[in-house]
């Protein structure tokens, strides 16, 4: 299994446990506005997990808390895209 692989499925994991568990709210409801939308189950996970993969990354390369607010920014953001 490639790290990419592993990494992506950790994210993916991440995000599905935040839409069980309504934790933070911003990921259910950006996950249901995209399956509203139209976008398949998967496709919607994979934004999610785009958004929340960008927020981890900032928050390593300035060496700062995860940002919470910035997270929700981001995926208040997420335009369909087919």
């Amino acid at each position: 299994m490639s790290s990419d692989k592993t990494v992506r499925d950790a994210f993916l994991e991440t995000v599905m446990g935040q839409i069980e568990s309504g934790n933070p709210p911003a990921t259910k409801e950006a996950y249901d506005r995209l399956i509203e939308e139209g976008h398949p189950r998967n496709h919607a996970l994979q934004l999610i997990a785009a958004a929340l993969r960008e927020e981890t990354n900032r928050m390593l390369s300035e060496k700062t808390a995860f940002d919470n607010a910035r997270y929700s920014d981001l995926l208040a953001k997420i335009k369909a895209e087919g």
